[in-house]
């Protein structure tokens, strides 16, 4: 019997279907989940195996509450230094920032045949955007514009594709990070990584924008609640691109536990339909697993050996 805690937010658990998770675990797998309220100090009567946290939020804002929140949590790491947390405080820190994010993935990324992280610059106005753009031959319209800071408020969710200079005035939450939008045959694969398990899902993504059309096309907002312009919508008479090849799939997967640390991941990949290259365009931690029919059992399965590995790993250290 496993007694692991979670620390995720209500509207997470209501996303992942939790509860029906909690069962399948206990029912399944002899793992006995522990709801652990950060609000407060832990104290709990049973000792734990292990600790699941999705609590990224408050890793990235700075407001009291959330400070409490990490404080509470990290107490509580540190006094039971036996308990194997699954995702690393430490570790995630990088998901702060998009920037830092490409930097730490491109070298592994680009040791794979054929797959690379978009070229990008840093602005810090409309004005030094334009001029970046205008230097850099790697990035011409038109660009995907995301805030470099990656969470702590709805505002780092707003993304914008600009398809002139003129484009650039919409801007409103600087430092943005600038990167080339590519045409990529409307598809875009998700890759759900779960400790061993790594699914791809196909999705229709956002139409391509032909070079033509640039002096006309102003700006598509994109994010979190937020409609899919009807300047940016897929044309779905045309069929979704064939799934990655396992290779394809297996190495991605591989190389960005690597260079992150980390084994649950969410991952954005485009083929470009210039060189039919592949192109890592967004990593995050813990996504929703929409559409993982084995999301339960793959779960399931990494909190167990997760745990096991480390005791081993604890056990040759000593």
């Amino acid at each position: 019997m496993l007694n692991i805690g979670y620390c995720m937010s209500q509207s997470k658990q209501k996303r992942l279907g939790w509860p029906k998770f909690i069962d399948y675990c206990k029912e399944n797998h002899s793992i006995i989940l522990h709801e652990l309220d950060i609000t407060q100090p832990i104290k709990l009567e049973v000792k734990l195996d292990g600790i699941l946290q999705k609590i990224t939020d408050e890793l990235f804002k700075e407001d009291e509450l959330s400070q409490k929140k990490l404080s509470n949590f990290l107490n509580y790491v540190n006094e039971n230094p036996e308990t194997v947390v699954i995702g690393n405080i430490e570790k995630l820190k990088v998901f702060r920032s998009r920037l830092e994010i490409n930097e730490t993935i491109k070298p592994k990324v680009e040791e794979i045949e054929n797959a690379f992280v978009p070229p990008s610059i840093v602005a810090t106005s409309c004005i030094e955007a334009e001029e970046l753009i205008s230097k850099d031959e790697t990035i011409n319209y038109p660009v995907i514009c995301k805030p470099v800071s990656a969470g702590g408020s709805s505002k780092t969710h707003e993304i914008y594709i600009i398809g002139n200079k003129e484009g650039l005035n919409k801007l409103n939450y600087f430092p943005y990070l600038i990167t080339p939008y590519y045409s990529h045959f409307q598809t875009i694969y998700k890759i759900f990584i779960n400790g061993d398990s790594c699914v791809s899902v196909p999705r229709y993504s956002l139409r391509n924008i032909d070079s033509n059309e640039l002096s006309g096309f102003k700006t598509a907002k994109l994010g979190k609640g937020i409609e899919i312009p009807e300047n940016m919508k897929p044309n779905k008479e045309i069929p979704l691109q064939e799934n990655l090849k396992s290779e394809q799939l297996d190495a991605i997967c591989e190389k960005l536990k690597t260079a992150l640390g980390v084994e649950i991941l969410g991952v954005d990949v485009i083929r470009c339909e210039k060189d039919q290259r592949l192109s890592v365009i967004d990593v995050n931690y813990f996504p929703g697993f929409i559409g993982v029919q084995s999301f339960y059992q793959d779960l399931a399965s990494h909190l167990k050996k997760k745990i096991q590995n480390e005791r081993i790993l604890k056990t040759i250290k000593n």
